[in-house]
């Protein structure tokens, strides 16, 4: 009898952010690992301490050598929408993100 395996997904984080509880009695500092996908949908942190939800969106600041491509395939086109837009630019977003990758590798 084989004894069973745990297998933890490997995902390579992006980048490590810090930010500061807007919540002024808490103040608290976070860090977040974020990897691309969750780079792509990243819109703000739970608080460690006092469980306060802070709205936040990445700058280029925190990510200065992928901003381009996070720009390019739209931050905001890929977060989950509360009611699906008509025309949904999915299928483009996915062109434009291979198109950009190809480039890139091709450099």
């Amino acid at each position: 009898m084989s004894k069973p395996k745990i297998i933890i997904p490997r995902r390579v984080l992006l980048v490590e952010i810090e930010r500061r509880c807007r919540v002024p009695e808490c103040n608290a500092q976070t860090r977040t690992g974020l990897t691309k996908d969750e780079a792509h949908t990243y819109s703000g942190f739970e608080c460690g301490r006092c469980k306060e939800w802070n709205a936040d969106a990445l700058t280029e600041r925190d990510v200065p050598e992928w901003w381009e491509e996070l720009k390019i395939t739209d931050l905001y086109s890929v977060r989950e929408l509360s009611a699906p837009l008509p025309n949904e630019p999915g299928a483009v977003i996915a062109r434009l993100s291979d198109d950009y990758r190809r480039t890139k590798d091709e450099e």
